[in-house]
Parts: structure tokens; sequence; C-alpha cells
């Protein structure tokens, strides 16, 4: 099934492109999602934890515009396969750029974070792409998927555009090192945690990951929120946002994580409420 499933996949590929292409592709992609409507009750579920006082109707559009974003984001990541340095002239803006360019201008490394949030593909290719410019690397560290075959697909893709992955099994110690060493990592940070690190997300209590806290306090580099936001198929706006540091001595290592932990959520929350259906809300943010 999953090699059927990447044969399709590389149809489109094939098919998806700029202009009429690109509306058939995301046309055939917007329909069928609509049509199974995948994870609804997980997305209605969210949406009330999120917007409590919320309108039924409001959450229906979310969904559907939800999909949207969906099938215009799978058709963007194919027909950049055909050339990944179009991703420059799709993100027609990007603000706070300041900020990358003097880290880069230092030589310091950087925690790049970001979310499943708009078409987190372009920026990844985009900033990584933009970093080579520059003579550096934007490595990325990568969950393998259940399925091979599409973990695989999705490994190459991002490889074509630029990024250098990096297992999740990556040691925080070595990417600490590799950060001290002046390298960008980006890390996806709004999926639930399988520990206990208990913190606040969209104002509900979530479990979340340590991983980015922890290799800022080991490598003392800042955490750089980033995101991307859709203004109509092909064009984006990139942003950047103040580094996050957390240079408290007195909080103990656990406060002291709890707190940055909290200020990368903060962040995040920041882009998902200025654009909720831009985010992935498929995903059980808040587990029981």
């Amino acid at each position: 099934m999953s090699k059927a499933a990447v044969r399709a996949i590389r149809f489109f590929e094939a098919l998806a492109n700029t202009g009429i292409k690109g509306k058939i592709t995301a046309g055939f992609f917007s329909g069928l999602l609509k049509l199974i409507h995948p994870r609804a009750k997980v997305i209605e579920d969210n949406l009330k934890l999120a917007y409590p006082s919320s309108p039924s109707q409001w959450r229906k559009d979310i969904r559907s515009q939800v999909y949207e974003n969906l099938a215009w984001t799978l058709t963007e990541t194919l027909a950049l396969q055909r050339d990944p340095s179009q991703v420059f002239s799709w993100v027609k803006k990007v603000h706070g750029q300041e900020i990358p360019d003097r880290l880069i201008h230092e030589g310091s490394g950087a925690i790049f974070l970001t979310a499943h949030f708009g078409n987190w593909e372009v920026l990844g290719s985009w900033y990584a792409q933009y970093l080579k410019s520059k003579g550096r690397e934007l490595y990325v560290v990568y969950q393998e998927l259940h399925d091979q075959d599409i973990s695989d697909y999705i490994h190459k893709t991002r490889e074509r555009g630029g990024m250098t992955m990096l297992s999740k099994y990556t040691s925080v110690q070595q990417l600490s090192h590799m950060l001290k060493a002046g390298a960008h990592v980006a890390v996806l940070n709004d999926v639930a945690g399988t520990g206990k690190v208990i913190v606040p997300f969209m104002g509900r209590d979530a479990t979340n990951m340590p991983g980015p806290a922890l290799m800022a306090m080991m490598s003392g580099v800042p955490i750089v929120p980033a995101c991307i936001y859709r203004n109509a198929p092909f064009e984006h706006e990139a942003e950047f946002f103040p580094p996050i540091r957390i240079t408290d001595k007195s909080l103990k290592h656990e406060a002291r994580m709890k707190r940055i932990i909290l200020e990368c959520n903060k962040a995040v929350e920041n882009f998902v409420r200025k654009r909720p259906e831009l985010w992935f809300w498929l995903h059980k943010r808040w587990r029981p």
C-alpha cells in the first residue's frame, strides 16, 4: 500500500506546477480531503479546546480552510521538486530577516523553531538555500514515519530542498556540540511530547518535547522562532521573531527548562492565533 502511495505521489509530482496544473492538482487534493474529512473529530476537539467559545460554523469553516492549506502545501512541495530555487520567488517578503543575518554574520549557532504551519516545507527549503548562499547548512531533526516508503520519500524531498537531515535519535549532546560550533538546527515544536513535561499551550496544559530547551541550555545559543504565512498559492511571507534566551542563573534546571518551553509555546501560539487556518489541527496536541 505504501509503495502504491509513493507511486501516486510521484504521479502528482510530475503534474504539479505553478499555473493551471497547480490549480488542478490542489483542487484534486482539496476535494479528496473535504470528501473523506481526515481526523475531523480531532480538529473539532482541538478547536474547542483552543477556542472554547467559538461557534460551530466557525470551527467548520476553519476545518475546511485547514484542508485547503494542506492541499496547497502538498501541491507546492511537489512542484518545488522540479527546481528548489523557485522558493526564492515564492517567498515574497521576509520580516525580521536581520535576526538570522546577525547570527550568520557573528558565526553563531541557532535553534530554528517552527511548526506545522503554513507551508513549513517551503520555509525550511527557503532558509536552507539561503544559508547555503552564505556558506552554511541547515540541519533538520527528523522523525521517521511508520510507513517507511513515505518516510524515505519525504526525507529525499527535504534533502533536495537543501536541508541536511538528522535523526531524532541524534543525541542532545551531539546537537549541542554542533550548535556551539555555529550550526543552525531546525525543529518542529508543535507536537505532543512523550515525556511528562507539562507546560501550557494556547491556554491548556500539554505535554512537550524538552529537546529544544535542553539544546539551548547546553549550547548557550538562542532559539529563533519563525513561521511562514500563505497569502495565495505560491505566494508567502516569512517572519523571524526575537530570539528566546533565558539567562536567569537562579532558576534550577527543571524550572529553567520549563520556562524556555513556555516561551517557545508562546511563540508558536502567537502565529497560530494570528492565522489559525494555517496550523495542522489534525495532530492530538492536547493528550489526556
